[in-house]
């Protein structure tokens, strides 16, 4: 189940799963091999175990960086969902209708938001239902995707009037609000997080000063 899930967010950050799976193997075999010849030729166990560390970090840094790498993709597909949004809305009021709002959206979008439209748009010209508006929605995490891809959904099913426009208006102001403040925040924690590295940093060198000393004074007290 786990191996499974770690497949499934591999391939979705586009990287192929046989390949990072190898390159982590490869990796955590070469500090394996280090510490046993450190263990073998030198017979230091402090710089064995400090290798050993080395690999458990280096590895959870390895598998913990695709699910980041997730989350960073998942953010900006949703950051120009709002974007393209703004130009629909703007498509909208110059008297398109939904459909050409859309088609017009395309040579704006990135590779994957071109694939989903135009995947909607051919949904839409099969079905004339809410379904292909709720599928579109399903390619994003944010629950308000979905309000605002039933409030366009309204505008095929009663028309571009005043008033769903207007509910329209009020559910992306408010989708746009909500985005607004969690870039805020997430750009407070990430100045907040650079401020604990230099101390993590410090306290990394104090340890390996430390057991580098213990291991100059143990070699020192079997000399004499």
């Amino acid at each position: 189940m786990m191996k499974n899930k770690l497949k499934d967010t591999i391939e979705f950050v586009g990287l192929s799963y046989k390949k990072e799976i190898l390159k982590i193997v490869l990796i955590s075999l070469a500090l394996l091999i280090s510490a046993a010849l450190m263990l073998y030729f030198l017979k230091n166990i402090i710089y064995t175990i400090m290798i050993l560390i080395a690999l458990v970090v280096v590895d959870y840094m390895l598998l913990t960086r695709y699910n980041d790498k997730k989350k960073m993709l998942i953010k900006a597909r949703e950051n120009e969902l709002i974007t393209l949004i703004t130009y629909f809305e703007v498509y909208i009021r110059n008297k398109n209708n939904v459909y050409q709002s859309f088609n017009l959206l395309i040579p704006y979008c990135s590779s994957w938001m071109k694939d989903k439209i135009e995947t909607l748009l051919k949904e839409i010209d099969s079905d004339k239902s809410v379904q292909p508006f709720v599928n579109f929605a399903n390619n994003f995490e944010q629950l308000s995707s979905h309000s605002l891809l039933l409030s366009i959904y309204q505008m095929v099913d009663q028309g571009e009037s005043s008033e769903q426009l207007a509910q329209f208006d009020v559910i992306f102001d408010e989708i746009a609000r909500n985005r607004h403040k969690e870039m805020k925040e997430q750009k407070e924690k990430s100045l907040s997080n650079m401020s604990t590295f230099p101390l993590i940093g410090a306290g990394a060198i104090t340890v390996v000063l430390t057991i580098s000393i213990i291991s100059v004074l143990g070699d020192l007290m079997n000399v004499l």
